[in-house]
């Protein structure tokens, strides 16, 4: 695997796990390259659009669209996401950053108490121009992702697919304890996360 993670890097790695030819830079018309870029998309999104990993998280301060706060509304404030919005991860207040919990989603709109908000959220990368950014560890897992789903195609092995798709399970585990370790445990389980925390406060409550 090569240590400098390109778009067509990452294809040709995945390409020698399925023991096929490697794709040149002006390729782009070939039945290999069509396969390999479909599966590349393909590993991308779901990589990336199911899982939070500190590469693809931003932080953005966010205003309200409202000057004045609506009285006649469940929210005083409302505010658009941000256009590559996927996931929330938290949203906190924006000087004394402590997580805020009270908020609700409605029309792709975010409403909640505060005028001004701090939201933690995940996007889907474009690799083609961030790749050289990617982890060791997240390249690995994209790699063996589009291994995965190329190798019936270009292989016609069942067996070297069954044993591809093994090694993307392990590295996707592997991936989110690398992760895990990355920060501290309180910013991954406190009293906005935790769903026992959660649980137990609404215990006895209707």
């Amino acid at each position: 695997m090569s240590t400098t993670p390109t778009k067509l890097n990452i294809m040709n790695a995945a390409l020698r796990k399925v023991g096929s030819f490697h794709l040149e830079s002006n390729d782009t018309t070939s039945t290999t390259y069509d396969i390999t870029n479909q599966a590349y998309l393909d590993a991308i999104l779901e990589v990336f659009a199911e899982n939070v990993f500190n590469f693809n998280t931003k932080l953005v301060e966010l205003t309200a669209l409202n000057m004045s706060a609506y009285t006649s509304q469940p929210y005083e404030y409302v505010y658009n996401t941000p256009s590559d919005f996927n996931i929330l991860v938290k949203i906190c207040h924006p000087t004394e950053h402590y997580n805020i919990t009270e908020y609700k989603f409605y029309n792709g709109q975010l409403h909640c108490n505060y005028p001004k908000v701090d939201i933690y959220y995940t996007f889907i990368p474009d690799l083609s121009s961030t790749a050289t950014t990617l982890p060791a560890f997240l390249n690995r897992l994209v790699v063996l992702h589009i291994a995965q789903n190329i190798s019936i195609e270009l292989s016609g092995s069942e067996n070297r697919h069954e044993i591809l798709h093994a090694q993307y399970i392990k590295a996707l585990r592997r991936s989110r304890i690398i992760e895990a370790r990355q920060g501290p445990s309180e910013s991954v389980i406190d009293d906005g996360t935790s769903r026992f925390i959660e649980v137990h406060q609404r215990y006895g409550k209707v």
